[in-house]
């Protein structure tokens, strides 16, 4: 536990190290902890996802599965874990072929979806911590229309919430585009690209759900 904590850490907070911290724990099992990892996420959108639906919320954006809305985040909750590990091995799965069909090199899937794996968790991290904050200004007694008119309102607290969801999907991009260009196996242009388009559909998958 103490290992896939310093993994999660480091890949948040010090994504262009990744790579390094890739090599020297490769031998050590770093796809089941990158798993594992990603499972802690998961939990962690689940117990806010739980919070959303125990308080009578539901969600303040339009949905896009055919889901009722006042039962939304009790779904969400529960198949969260399912959706975005379906998700990951997904655009793993996708990126591997890209690189078989356009490099026509023999590429490993389990160093390639733990590469993705952990560019991923900062992407997660700060994409979590609006859904923490709404969580904790429910349980506080906050109404819905309430916290909508709160985030709707220009002002320090919207731009702080938008901040939390750009730095998301910028530090997000930027471990991924890492985590692939410095494989031995890639060339940095072919890496970029599918860097790019791995990240533009693993963000889809996850604001496809998340709410």
């Amino acid at each position: 536990m103490v290992k896939i904590k310093k993994l999660i850490f480091s890949a948040v907070f010090i994504p262009w190290r990744n790579y390094d911290f890739f090599q020297s724990e490769m031998a050590f099992g770093l796809w089941t902890k990158s798993f594992f990892g990603l499972i802690v996420f998961c939990l962690a959108f689940a117990l806010t996802s739980f919070i959303q639906a125990a308080t009578g919320n539901f969600p303040a954006i339009p949905v896009v599965l055919p889901l009722r809305l006042e039962n939304y985040f009790v779904w969400q909750a529960i198949l969260v874990i399912p959706w975005l590990i379906v998700s990951w091995l997904a655009v793993s799965l996708l990126a591997r072929m890209f690189f078989l069909l356009f490099r026509a090199r023999a590429v490993s899937f389990r160093q390639l979806s733990a590469s993705l794996a952990l560019s991923f968790y900062p992407f997660l991290f700060w994409l979590w911590l609006p859904h923490l904050l709404t969580a904790i200004f429910y349980l506080l007694g906050m109404s819905q229309k309430e916290w909508v008119d709160l985030l709707s309102e220009p002002g320090w607290f919207q731009t702080g919430y938008i901040a939390f969801i750009v730095l998301a999907i910028l530090t997000g991009f930027l471990a991924t585009s890492i985590a692939l260009i410095r494989r031995r196996w890639a060339k940095r242009g072919f890496s970029l690209i599918t860097a790019s388009l791995s990240f533009i559909l693993w963000c889809l998958l996850v604001f496809l759900f998340l709410r």
